[in-house]
């Protein structure tokens, strides 16, 4: 039987490498994915991991044993990812531009990139703490409580901040060529 990630942690604060390689290799590739969701690029992504998984070497033994490890470790991806957000200076580079003759306008372009892209756009065009809160509960399939953890909030911040994203979302892809987004995506989990 496998240890939880409680079990885990309660090791690796004890200077377990064994058990650390095992929370590693169960979370690393969760924790990437949720940073590229929340930053879009996946160096900074893949770095943010790294980060996050020497905090945990480093921090384990003032983790609190009463809260839950994989809320623990989320928050600090989602502290790494915001840090990185701030520190973010807007910049356009040209040689990323496509730049035709008788190119589209822009709300031309941005309609055609939305109807290509779908839901995955549509998350990363949410305000921050609502991306963050429907990568958590929805993408990375946590409980209300775990993203409510994760994300230092209640329950009940969480649940309206998923309510805005849910009708931000639907307003968004009803924007979309090809309309409206199925309520199993972005409806409430039952």
């Amino acid at each position: 039987m496998s240890e939880s990630d409680n079990e885990l942690l309660c090791l690796v604060a004890n200077g377990g490498q064994t058990a650390f390689d095992r929370l590693v290799a169960r979370h690393q590739g969760p924790i990437s994915a949720f940073a590229y969701r929340i930053l879009g690029n996946m160096t900074d992504a893949e770095d943010v991991s790294q980060e996050t998984f020497g905090r945990v070497w480093s921090h384990a033994p003032r983790w609190n044993p009463d809260g839950k490890a994989k809320s623990w470790i989320y928050r600090i991806a989602h502290n790494l990812c915001i840090d990185r957000l701030r520190a973010r200076r807007p910049t356009v580079d040209i040689a990323d531009q496509e730049i035709e003759d008788g190119s589209p306008n822009p709300e031309q372009v941005l309609s055609r990139k939305r109807s290509e892209t779908g839901l995955r756009d549509a998350v990363a065009l949410l305000p921050e703490r609502q991306r963050i809160a429907i990568s958590l509960f929805h993408l990375k399939d946590m409980t209300a409580d775990e993203a409510a953890e994760a994300m230092g909030i209640s329950v009940d911040a969480l649940e309206s901040l998923l309510r805005r994203a849910r009708k931000k979302l639907k307003e968004i892809m009803q924007h979309q060529e090809g309309g409206a987004i199925s309520k199993a995506a972005i409806g409430e989990r039952q």
